[in-house]
C-alpha cells in the first residue's frame, strides 16, 4: 500500500455507511424526506464515483495492487446502486407524468380541450 491518504478505501466505506443509512431509513414510520434520500443518494454516487476514478488511476501509476483493486471495484458497484436507487426514486415519487409531459399526436390541443 502507499503511504498516502486511501481515498478510495474512504470513499468505499463511506458509500457503504450512506447506503446503510438510506436502506435502514425507508420503512413503515421512518421514512426520510424525498430531498435528504436524494441528497444522500447523489452525494454516495459522487464520492464513489470519485474513489473509483481514484483509484484505477493510482492502480495504473503505482502499479497493480489487489487491495486498491478491490476498493476500486466496491466503489463501482455502489455507485451504481447509488444510480439505479436514485433513478428509481424519481420514478416512484412522479410515477408516470411523462404521458402529460408528451400526450402524443394530439399535441398541446388534447391538455387544453380534455
Amino acid at each position: 500500500m502507499s503511504k498516502r491518504f486511501p481515498f478510495t478505501w474512504a470513499a468505499a466505506g463511506l458509500g457503504l455507511v450512506l447506503a446503510l443509512v438510506l436502506g435502514l431509513g425507508e420503512g413503515p414510520g421512518r421514512g426520510m424526506p424525498l430531498l435528504t434520500r436524494l441528497f444522500i443518494g447523489e452525494f454516495g454516487f459522487l464520492i464513489t464515483a470519485a474513489g473509483a476514478f481514484w483509484g484505477f488511476k493510482h492502480r495504473r501509476s503505482q502499479g497493480a495492487e489487489i487491495a486498491t483493486l478491490i476498493a476500486a471495484l466496491a466503489c463501482i458497484a455502489l455507485a451504481v446502486a447509488f444510480l439505479v436507487m436514485g433513478i428509481g426514486l424519481w420514478t416512484e415519487t412522479f410515477g408516470d407524468t411523462s404521458a402529460a409531459l408528451h400526450p402524443g399526436p394530439v399535441g398541446r390541443l388534447g391538455l387544453i380541450l380534455g
